[in-house]
């Protein structure tokens, strides 16, 4: 089984052009098959656009895809410092692309969760692969830790048919504190902000 997360070329490319509008701001992107929602922006990654605060700082876009939430929160929030990662190269591909398009300078990594990541950011956003398994996720939230800067937050969107309530469990070990940002009809939007001293893991 082929998965949005790992490059898959068996897969045949169907590029798909289309518009995504934010805030009265109309974005042009490309996708293509083999990886996650090609051709539209997905319902969750939808509410953790129009829901997050105002991002100040360097923004890690972890499996960005084909770049839409480090795309739209760069433009939105005017920010500088912009690093988009995920595993997928094909989408990785679509992310460069995408940056061109929408006039967006960010760096670009190829990268299985932090594997290729060394620095740290001020606010790293996720939707996270969800189908990568609990274990890999984990793994994932743990790591996000480690690569924030003090007071850094980590924004997760995450449905509760997907273990939003075990996620905030699991995130509270790891940074002391998980605040439901937004909560409505099935979806979870969680932060964590990394404190002074370093929490048990």
């Amino acid at each position: 089984m082929s998965h949005y997360f790992k490059t898959d070329y068996t897969i045949k490319e169907n590029k798909i052009n289309f518009t995504y509008t934010f805030n009265d701001q109309s974005y042009t992107l490309v996708s293509n098959s083999g990886m996650f929602s090609p051709g539209h922006v997905d319902y969750a990654t939808n509410i953790l656009l129009n829901n997050l605060p105002e991002i100040k700082g360097s923004l890690l876009d972890l499996g960005c895809g084909y770049g839409i939430i480090g795309i739209v929160l760069s433009k939105h929030n005017n920010l500088s410092k912009v690093t988009m990662a995920d595993s997928n190269l094909r989408a990785l591909e679509c992310a460069k692309e995408n940056c061109r398009l929408n006039n967006v300078t960010a760096k670009i990594i190829e990268s299985d969760s932090f594997s290729n990541i060394t620095e740290k950011f001020d606010n790293i956003v996720t939707n996270p692969p969800i189908h990568a398994g609990k274990k890999t996720l984990y793994k994932m939230y743990e790591e996000a830790f480690e690569h924030l800067y003090d007071k850094g937050k980590l924004f997760i969107v995450i449905q509760k048919k997907h273990g939003a309530e075990t996620t905030i469990d699991k995130l509270l070990t790891i940074f002391n504190n998980c605040t439901p940002i937004y909560k409505k009809k099935g979806f979870y939007i969680l932060c964590c902000i990394k404190q002074s001293s370093p929490q048990s893991q």
